[in-house]
């Protein structure tokens, strides 16, 4: 009897533990569903017709304000809720996570948005250039993350979300016209892969 009460026990733990690895996939599919949201609208924006050029930035600001803010209280919710089952949790230090993602995403938007740029050589003309560091931009700054969440090591379903980016390049750098709209496009692609992944993962933890 006793034996049967551990078995039941065991089995009971691994649901509770399947659906909160599910729930951190969700969240992670939320995440990216957001952003991918936040790109698709400005196009819709953008193909109304002409941006001005003050309303792109004021743009990017509030959604880039908004969207840390939704993804900030996504994690807390998350947090609580395995903070139920673990409450140990709460004492995990995630600082230099954060700290590392911030860096990345740093270093990605100077490579991206400066570096690339105003180097002559790459692209064949300035739209090209725009476009190729668009896709740097997203692609280093989610690579890095990447890294700093698993150290390369999990979180496979991530993967298209700077991969799509990466092999979008060399076609953008040879793009006379259109090459930011076609690297917008490539990081879509990349991203509603990447959803996709995760809710399919979460769904084959719920499953097993």
């Amino acid at each position: 009897m006793q034996m049967e009460e551990v078995r039941e026990l065991r089995e009971a733990l691994e649901r509770v533990e399947g659906k909160l690895i599910a729930a951190e996939k969700v969240y992670a599919a939320m995440n990216f569903a957001l952003w991918l949201s936040v790109m698709s609208i400005f196009y819709v924006i953008a193909g109304i017709g002409r941006v001005q050029g003050w309303l792109s930035p004021v743009y990017w600001g509030a959604a880039i304000l908004i969207g840390v803010l939704l993804t900030i209280k996504m994690w807390n919710q998350l947090k609580k809720l395995y903070s139920t089952f673990y409450p140990e949790i709460a004492k995990r230090d995630s600082k230099k996570m954060i700290l590392l993602i911030g860096l990345s995403w740093a270093a990605g938007s100077i490579i991206g948005w400066d570096v690339v740029p105003s180097i002559d050589w790459v692209g064949i003309n300035a739209d090209a250039r725009l476009g190729v560091g668009f896709l740097s931009f997203i692609g280093l700054s989610l690579l890095g993350q990447w890294i700093a969440m698993s150290r390369g090591k999990g979180e496979y379903e991530m993967t298209p979300s700077f991969l799509f980016p990466f092999l979008a390049i060399p076609i953008a750098w040879n793009m006379g016209t259109g090459a930011i709209l076609w690297a917008g496009f490539a990081v879509t692609a990349g991203f509603s892969l990447t959803i996709l992944l995760y809710l399919y993962s979460a769904f084959k933890v719920i499953e097993r």
